[in-house]
């Protein structure tokens, strides 16, 4: 009997340690994943800061460059009697002369006349004679208050961090020039960095256009920076609810969700920093799959 009972006592004793050993194991890794979901938040908001001012830096060149284009020759001579065909030469030899340099070789150019009509489009050179302008709150503005104006505006063009300076001539407005800079330099600096940046807008804030197939990435956001996203972890996109997170975790993945608010201080969208902690995985996504790979 006293044989059976230390047998007994020794398995109690095996099981209250396997149940403190797990308890301490669970709760090691408890500790851990806080003390690294703490550590990724440090981190994530040290590089929004980083994000933040690039897109601040990136306001302040593109208003630099209407402002000075506005005082451009060739630009003036746009409405000044000069040609259109030529007008049309002009801008396409400052948007190649500009894009020369790495942060702006996708900048785009939007020329208006006094009337706020569409005179040319780097973009789309065949397309003209519009009125979208009277729906724009940066061109509005800038009108109303006679001074140059920047911020985040999305339009039929996409989301864009949009410059708008007014065109004078002794002393009269004689039209527009707006600079529209992409968010894909900004991705492919964060990318550098072993970072995914995802600049998302939400369908519902842009006015309906001929769909493509990159439309249907995700059901309710554009990605803006297509080319410079990590498309591999879209899977995970799917699953996050913007709206619910601003920190989310996905095994050894982590993101940072912010809003995304435009000039006229409405929120169109979210900025999502995405980091990968397993180097291996990390190092074999890399290798990012061209937009057209996905359909």
């Amino acid at each position: 009997m006293n044989k059976y009972r230390k047998y007994i006592n020794l398995y109690i004793v095996f099981i209250v340690i396997a149940v403190l050993g797990g308890l301490f194991y669970f709760l090691y890794n408890s500790y851990m994943a806080e003390k690294n979901q703490n550590n990724m938040r440090v981190f994530f908001d040290h590089h929004m800061k980083q994000l933040n001012k690039s897109i601040d830096d990136a306001k302040f060149s593109s208003i630099a460059i209407s402002i000075l284009l506005a005082q451009n020759e060739s630009v003036q001579n746009c409405f000044l009697g000069q040609s259109r065909e030529e007008c049309v030469k002009n801008i396409e030899n400052l948007t190649k002369t500009l894009g020369a340099a790495s942060m702006y070789n996708n900048i785009k150019l939007h020329l208006y006349d006094k009337d706020l009509k569409s005179y040319v489009r780097s973009w789309d050179l065949n397309r003209y004679g519009d009125m979208t302008a009277t729906f724009r709150f940066l061109i509005q503005e800038s009108r109303r208050q006679n001074k140059p104006m920047v911020g985040i505006e999305a339009w039929y063009a996409g989301l864009h961090i949009r410059a708008v300076s007014n065109i004078v001539h002794d002393g009269k407005n004689i039209g527009n020039i707006e600079v529209l800079l992409n968010f894909d330099s900004l991705g492919n600096y964060f990318k550098k960095q072993g970072i995914d940046l995802f600049v998302l807008l939400a369908k519902d804030k842009i006015p309906p256009h001929k769909s493509v197939p990159s439309d249907q990435i995700l059901n309710d956001y554009y990605i803006e920076n297509l080319s410079s996203a990590n498309l591999n972890i879209v899977g995970f996109l799917r699953d996050i609810d913007f709206k619910k997170y601003d920190f989310y975790v996905y095994k050894t993945h982590y993101f940072c969700v912010v809003p995304l608010i435009d000039a006229s201080n409405t929120q169109i969208g979210y900025y999502v920093l995405h980091v990968n902690t397993n180097e291996k995985e990390r190092n074999i996504s890399q290798n990012y799959f061209e937009s057209e790979e996905l359909f």
